[in-house]
């Protein structure tokens, strides 16, 4: 991490302000391609290997490494196998087609091998691997897989990735029928909006004693949170730079987040979805 040469907050290496006292940060270096391929080679053949690498990823994140080699076999056992490249020709193409063109950039390759992976990696582990997963994934993930999020679908999207129905914590998407003093406490603990027009789609009550002095809140703008004994954060949805699972809980952005496991693990598939569509970084 760095430090705002102003007021001293540490910060994720890639800030472009400082999120305590909103200075300006120094360019980070330019980013390194996240995906090497061999363009002499045969690309579909890389593109398919890339994806059982990050499905390797995918399940080590998930505390199943023990399990891969299942994962890996049922790639084969369900037919998957015959999908991963089918996509992985179509993508080849469009590779091809992309870089004929001088004004797209290591960026751009990134972000298609990226959602080809991602993509591809929800539908087999929804779909082909409900018996090998640790959390249950909701289909209706699945219906999100489109290059372009708008921020307006935001409200669904998160809804359907996080699976609150499912969960035990309590959220408050109607605010007019939330308690008072527990929406002043939110407002007060944790979601500290600059702008008072900011739509919230979500609050999420984390607090033992059920007062909304601890918990989250998802915005058209950011992700804002507290957990126990941790200072309030935020992270704006153009500015998710680091996203990690570590053990039972996620780091967003080098900071500590905690809700439960499983819906750790979704909120951190929600976060990369985010950032893979609107994250400067890209």
């Amino acid at each position: 991490m760095k430090q705002c040469p102003r007021c001293r907050t540490s910060l994720p290496e890639q800030a472009k302000f400082c999120i305590n006292c909103g200075a300006p940060q120094a360019a980070s270096a330019v980013k390194a391609p996240e995906f090497q391929l061999d363009f002499d080679k045969d690309l579909s053949e890389q593109l398919s290997a890339l994806f059982f690498a990050e499905l390797r990823k995918r399940v080590e994140e998930e505390n199943l490494a023990a399990r891969f080699q299942e994962y890996s076999e049922r790639a084969y056992t369900s037919g998957f196998r015959d999908t991963i490249q089918r996509r992985a020709v179509l993508l080849e193409s469009q590779i091809h087609t992309l870089y004929s063109n001088l004004e797209h950039t290591g960026a751009d390759l990134d972000r298609h091998i990226r959602f080809f992976c991602e993509e591809l990696l929800d539908q087999f582990i929804i779909q082909h691997c409900k018996d090998l997963n640790a959390v249950e994934l909701p289909e209706a993930i699945l219906q999100h897989q489109k290059q372009i999020w708008s921020p307006g679908d935001l409200f669904q999207i998160s809804m359907d990735y996080l699976d609150f129905q499912n969960e035990q914590e309590t959220v408050y998407t109607d605010f007019l029928a939330m308690p008072i003093d527990k929406l002043r406490n939110a407002a007060k603990a944790f979601l500290f909006s600059e702008r008072t027009d900011e739509r919230i789609f979500f609050i999420c009550d984390l607090s033992l004693l059920g007062n909304c002095k601890e918990g989250f809140a998802l915005t058209e703008k950011a992700l804002y949170w507290k957990s126990p004994l941790e200072k309030a954060r935020r992270a704006g949805l153009d500015q998710l730079y680091d996203l990690r699972r570590k053990e039972n809980w996620i780091t967003i952005n080098e900071f500590f987040f905690n809700a439960n496991p499983a819906l750790n693990i979704k909120m951190l598939k929600l976060l990369k979805g985010i950032q893979l569509r609107f994250s400067q970084d890209w």
